[in-house]
Parts: structure tokens; C-alpha cells; sequence
């Protein structure tokens, strides 16, 4: 097995290391030019180099260790691949449609992750496995991907089904055998999981930063796996947040900015609360999907203002709905773990989704009431109000409780449960409450329909009810609060310990 080396004859050692580093990089540029001179195109003898070059680290750390020696290696090539690109003087590694720096970000990766080596000496076995990554899982997959072209769906935008599972071994297998070979202690969930997250990263980042990317983020996951104790208690949101920013990117379900204030809301979370609160998070968010799924089938349409409030949602409405979870997120983590905080993030989310829950499965009614103004009112109305709707509403925010519980193996009690469910319950009917007595509505002025839109029938509408700057947004936030603070009442009342 191989160990840090230099111990003997330190000058021969060093000598060697720059010798055979740079005899190799320039070897792996020759095989290139070689095979592209043969007529082989581009596509594929960039890929040579970028499966190749990556074992330029088993050299670099054989001969140097985390010294300053790996580090002007790296640099020299950076350099090298950077006079290259803008001089255009190694063709068969340039890009013809994207011209991206794809290989130039290969050198910087390494050269970044060496400069952290020398003052984490520890970080530099972690890296040869982000390197190993980038080069064999990624490499391969881009030549699988472009060899199959039968029977090999597209998963995300260019990424294909076998290219997607060419990475994922080849990256486990890599991982498993440095880890294997070089001692570095890694287990074979650690390896997959590596993989996984090497995976998911090539998935949504483009332009060739997916070999920064890749590189860093597996190196920092392979980092914690070997130094810090209970790495697995956050290892869920970890791997699949790539996954489903593929999945809200390729269904639209954000606006840009909204997927960016999500991914934000949501790393607070997963720092607060870890696997529970990611899951907890994400389960709104599917179930949410499939009760609009539902919707679709109710047998009537649906309502102007019902379609107002489905499509792809901004950042304003990502905000409505993660403000509370996220702020109690953040009173858990400052009052070192105060279980309150977790009831009422717990609550918040129930509580938005059984006001989804009430509108979906509401749709099947055939009318709404509005007990607040005790009228009838059409379908989707804010306000409005059913039988079928209301029930649907309590088991969504039992569910989101109940989930909380078995996320935590117990120890999101079934008191904290029934609290949750309670204040989330309320809090929906207070999303009721607001929306009949609060809430904005307007008058269509062509066809004398209430509603929520500014424009109706082509014209825009007059203001018929409510405060003006009370929206669907502004009752989402108000009831997500009331939720949360009523599930503090509930937990005290009570005498929860």
C-alpha cells in the first residue's frame, strides 16, 4: 500500500515527482494528438485527457505529498492549458461549440484543493478521490453517452440514461479502489454515496464547471466522512439536493430567482434540522405536486383564480411559504436545539400543506362556501370553504406530523405530533379566515365576477373587498405564522417536556 513518501532520499524523491508528473501530463497530450491526428474527432480526445490527466494525482502525491511541490505542478499545467486555450495551440483539446475553459477548470480545481493541502495536509486523500471522479466517472460518461445512441433516453436536458449510470459506477468504483489502495479508510456506502454526489453534480452544472465543482464537493464529502462525526445525520439533503434542482429546472416549477431563495431556504434547513428536516421539506413539496396532479382530474375546471395560484411559482411565493420553516430553523439552531422550534418548523409545513391539500382535493366538491361572509362562493376563491376540502386538510397536516415522527425514529413524540397537527389545522382554517375577510378581491367589470385577478375578461377590474395589499402571499406567510405561534401556545398549554 501506498504511504506519504518522503521520507526516503527526500532531493531524489522531489526530482522524480517533477520527472515523471510532467513526462506524464505531456504524455497524455501526446496520445491525444496522436489519435486526433488519425482523424479521431474532438469530442473524444478531449475525453482521453480528461479520464487520464486525473491520474496525474496518484504521482503528484506519491513523490510530494502536501507540499508546495504538488502545487507548482499544478500550477505549471494551469498555465500551460490556459496558453493553450486562448492561443489555440492544442486543438484537439479545444471545444468547437461551447468553447469553454472545460479543461482549463480541470487545473484549476486541482491547483485549488492543493493550495487548501498545505495548510490541511488531511484533505489531500479526499482529493485524489474528487479527482478520480471528475476524470474516470465523468470522463466515461461523456464518451458512453455519445457512443449509445439507441435506447439511451435523455434524463436532463444532454444527460443520458447510460452515460448517467457509466458515472455513477465508474465514479464508485474509482472511489472504492483509491480508498482500497491507498488505505484511506472510506467504506463502501462512503464510496456510493461519493458517487451519488458526483453524480448529481454533473447533472446540473454546466459549461465544464462541473470539474471545479465535482472535484471540491466530493473532496469536502470524502473530508467530512473522515473527520467529523455524524456526517450521515445530513447526508440526505447533501446527495439529493442536485437531484431536485434537476427535477424543479426540467418541470419549471421555480422561476430562477425562486429556485434560488428555495436552495438557500433549504440549506438553512438541512443545517438546522439535517435528514429530518430536508425530508420533511421535500415531502411538502411532492405531496404538493401530487395533490395538483389530483386536481387535474376533478371532473369540473378549474377556476380563474385557481390557475392563478398554479404554474411556475417566483421567488415571492417560495418566500411565503419557507419564511416561518425556515426562521424556525433558525431559533432550533440558536437555542441549541430547543425542541419547540422543531414543533413549529414541523407545524409551519403542515399547515401550508394542508391548505394545498384543502384546494386540491377541494376541487372535487361541486361548490364552496364561505362561512366567514356566509355566502357561496366559486371554487378557488380565497375563502372559500368544503366538506371534502376541510377533512382533506386535517389529514395533511396529520400526515406532514406523523412523517416528522418516523423521520426521527421517535423522537418527534406523538405529543409533539398531535401539537403539530392541531396548530396546523388551525392555521389552515385561519388561512380561511384571512382569505374571506382580508384578502384582496376584485370585480370584473364585464361579467360582474368576484376574483383575485387585476384582469378579467380582457379589462382590468375594480377593487370590490379587502385590504389592498393583502394577497395569496401575505395570507401564506400570516397562517404559516399563526401555525407556528399557535403550536408554542399548544406545546406550553399542554406541558409538554
Amino acid at each position: 500500500m501506498y504511504n506519504n513518501p518522503r521520507r526516503e532520499g527526500k532531493t531524489d524523491m522531489i526530482l522524480k515527482g517533477y520527472l515523471f508528473s510532467l513526462l506524464y501530463g505531456i504524455a497524455c497530450l501526446a496520445l491525444a494528438m496522436f489519435v486526433y491526428k488519425l482523424g479521431v474527432p474532438k469530442k473524444y480526445t478531449r475525453k482521453i485527457v480528461h479520464i487520464l490527466v486525473g491520474f496525474e494525482w496518484v504521482i503528484l502525491y506519491r513523490y510530494f505529498g502536501a507540499t508546495y511541490h504538488f502545487l507548482l505542478v499544478c500550477l505549471f499545467f494551469l498555465a500551460l492549458l490556459l496558453i493553450s486555450h486562448f492561443g489555440k495551440l492544442l486543438p484537439m483539446i479545444s471545444s468547437d461549440d461551447d468553447n469553454s475553459l472545460g479543461t482549463v477548470y480541470y487545473a484549476v480545481a486541482m491547483t485549488g484543493v492543493a493550495i487548501v493541502g498545505l495548510f490541511e495536509p488531511g484533505v489531500m486523500l479526499p482529493f485524489g478521490i474528487g479527482v478520480i471522479c471528475t476524470s474516470v466517472g465523468d470522463g466515461f460518461a461523456g464518451v458512453v453517452g455519445q457512443l449509445v445512441k439507441k435506447h439511451n433516453p435523455k434524463i436532463y436536458k444532454n444527460k443520458t440514461v447510460f452515460g448517467f449510470t457509466t458515472n455513477l459506477l465508474a465514479s464508485f468504483l474509482a472511489s472504492y479502489l483509491l480508498s482500497y489502495i491507498f488505505e484511506i479508510g472510506l467504506s463502501l456506502w462512503q464510496c456510493l454515496s461519493l458517487a451519488v454526489l458526483s453524480c448529481g453534480i454533473e447533472l446540473i452544472v454546466g459549461f465544464g464547471m462541473d470539474n471545479i465543482a465535482i472535484t471540491w464537493s466530493v473532496t469536502a464529502l470524502g473530508y467530512l466522512f473522515l473527520n467529523v462525526n455524524g456526517v450521515e445525520n445530513y447526508l440526505v439533503p447533501i446527495l439529493a439536493t442536485p437531484f431536485v434542482i434537476a427535477f424543479v429546472i426540467e418541470k419549471k416549477a421555480l422561476t430562477k430567482w425562486g429556485t434560488a431563495a428555495a436552495i438557500f431556504m433549504d440549506a438553512i434547513i438541512s443545517i438546522a434540522f439535517g435528514n429530518f428536516g430536508f425530508v420533511t421539506l421535500i415531502s411538502f413539496f411532492v405531496g404538493s405536486v401530487i395533490v395538483d396532479k389530483i386536481k387535474a382530474f376533478a371532473k369540473h375546471s378549474l377556476s380563474d383564480d385557481e390557475t392563478l395560484k398554479r404554474g411556475t411559482r417566483d421567488v415571492i411565493q417560495v418566500i411565503a411559504n419557507g419564511a416561518v420553516p425556515t426562521a424556525a430553523a433558525c431559533a432550533f439552531v440558536f437555542s441549541k436545539g430547543n425542541p419547540i422550534f422543531a414543533i413549529a418548523f414541523v407545524a409551519s409545513l403542515a399547515e401550508a400543506f394542508a391548505d394545498t391539500a384543502a384546494s386540491g382535493i377541494g376541487a372535487f366538491s361541486k361548490a364552496a362556501f364561505d362561512p366567514f361572509r356566509w355566502r357561496k362562493c366559486s371554487g378557488g376563491l380565497s375563502g372559500g370553504m368544503s366538506l371534502l376540502g376541510t377533512f382533506a386538510s386535517l389529514i395533511g397536516a396529520t400526515a406532514i406530523s406523523f412523517l416528522a415522527m418516523a423521520l426521527t425514529k421517535g423522537a418527534f413524540s406523538i405529543e409533539y405530533v398531535a401539537v403539530a397537527s392541531i396548530a396546523a389545522f388551525f392555521g389552515a382554517l385561519f388561512d380561511s379566515l384571512l382569505g374571506s375577510l382580508c384578502q384582496v378581491k376584485f370585480r370584473c367589470e364585464v361579467c360582474g365576477k368576484l376574483t383575485e385577478k387585476k384582469v378579467h375578461c380582457a379589462l382590468p377590474t375594480k377593487k370590490a373587498e379587502g385590504i389592498r395589499f393583502v394577497d395569496n402571499d401575505v395570507v401564506n406567510v400570516a397562517s404559516g405564522f399563526f401555525a407556528a405561534a399557535a403550536s408554542v401556545v399548544l406545546f406550553y398549554c399542554f406541558g409538554i417536556m
